[in-house]
């Protein structure tokens, strides 16, 4: 009877899932990575400021972009933030399973760039180079051409 007692707790133990709890407590979009103690990210998922979500070993329950083949141990996890945009904000190693990861619990930079805001004139990025081209383009009587042989060329002496 313990045999069967011992057989059958190894058997659920075996076919029950990892789970890994994560909260963005910070002002910045972030993606979540976790990675497997082999260094293979087995799961990731873009979180908005104070958005919380469950990452599980069984692929049903869950929403996250995951590649997670159960044939072996991962554990323990490792939870990378990365900024949006640029950067990573930080990094919690050695997580177990069943943890509550936050953003703000991990070590690192703890700060994300902002992106870049374009220039509305700056639509192309070369819009001054673009003005010079136009002006470089016109002929004496002010109007504008395509024609390269047309420009005026310049004498080395």
């Amino acid at each position: 009877m313990k045999k069967l007692l011992i057989f059958f707790l190894l058997f659920t133990a075996s076919i029950s899932a990892d789970a890994v709890k994560l909260f963005n407590d910070t002002p910045f979009e972030l993606t979540a990575l976790v990675q497997s103690a082999n260094g293979k990210v087995v799961a990731q998922k873009n979180f908005a400021p104070n958005e919380q979500s469950v990452w599980s070993t069984d692929q049903v329950s869950t929403e996250w972009t995951s590649v997670y083949d159960a044939s072996s141990s991962y554990t323990p996890y490792t939870v990378i933030w990365r900024c949006s945009y640029e950067g990573y904000y930080s990094v919690c190693s050695d997580v177990a399973s069943g943890a509550m990861v936050t953003a703000n619990s991990c070590p690192g930079a703890k700060y994300c760039k902002p992106k870049p805001k374009k220039d509305k004139n700056d639509q192309t990025g070369d819009s001054k180079n673009q003005d010079s081209k136009t002006q470089n383009n016109k002929t004496k009587n002010g109007k504008a051409t395509s024609c390269k042989s047309c420009k005026g060329k310049r004498r080395i002496s």
